[in-house]
């Protein structure tokens, strides 16, 4: 009898279940803190992760925009020789820089590789019609090309 009243009393007293109640909700309160603690570490990791992608990106894309200056400073000195065949085959190892820097680049940096390929098509138009104009938009290309490359650097 006794195990019976002492069955009916825990059934009967509400502070014992006010009790687990509070206990339940600080346990759910510190669980909940805890894995919003693990989930901000993760996405602080995976923020830094992306920055140190990005900055890879940005290498090649540095990497690459220095080889088609190059590139564009050599089809200029056979542009200026006379020799178009050349100049034309200098600009497509430009094309095939800039095709690399549109799939590489980071999306802060696609707008500019965008431009880059409008003047890169201006300039190949320009030279396959042997055009007086081919120099100077040539040469605005190189800039465009070395804005970006020092931009990189910064």
């Amino acid at each position: 009898m006794a195990g019976q009243e002492q069955g009916a009393e825990r059934r009967t007293n509400p502070m014992l279940g006010i009790w687990i109640a509070v206990i339940g909700l600080l346990l759910a309160l510190v669980l909940g803190w805890a894995m919003m603690r693990i989930g901000a570490g993760r996405l602080a990791a995976a923020a830094k992760i992306r920055s140190d992608a990005e900055g890879r990106l940005m290498v090649a894309v540095e990497f690459a925009a220095s080889e088609a200056v190059n590139q564009a400073q050599e089809a200029r000195l056979s542009m200026s020789q006379g020799n178009w065949g050349e100049a034309q085959r200098r600009l497509s190892r430009v094309t095939g820089l800039v095709t690399l820097m549109e799939q590489v680049a980071p999306q802060s940096k696609m707008a500019s590789v965008a431009q880059l390929r409008e003047r890169l098509g201006e300039v190949q138009r320009l030279v396959g019609e042997q055009s007086r104009d081919a120099l100077g938009s040539l040469d605005a290309l190189v800039t465009q090309l070395d804005e970006l490359r020092r931009r990189q650097e910064q």
